[in-house]
């Protein structure tokens, strides 16, 4: 570490910082997937017995001919 003049003591201390701080944006990232995740199992889809009975109609209607 000659390049940034520092000593023994200095170079522990960063290099233990340093590998403190990649352990913590680890954890930080391990957190934020857990939670989209969890996000991504709540969602649930919504049953036939919850949907207006008028659901999917624009399909139907899309598929109409305009009398070419």
């Amino acid at each position: 570490m000659n390049e940034l003049d520092l000593t023994n003591i200095q170079a522990v201390i960063f290099i233990v910082v340093a590998i403190g701080l990649l352990i913590y944006l680890n954890h930080l990232d391990r957190q934020k997937s857990a939670r989209i995740e969890r996000e991504s199992t709540q969602t649930t889809e919504t049953s036939s017995e919850d949907l207006s009975s008028d659901y999917g109609r624009y399909i139907q209607l899309g598929m109409v001919s305009k009398g070419d």
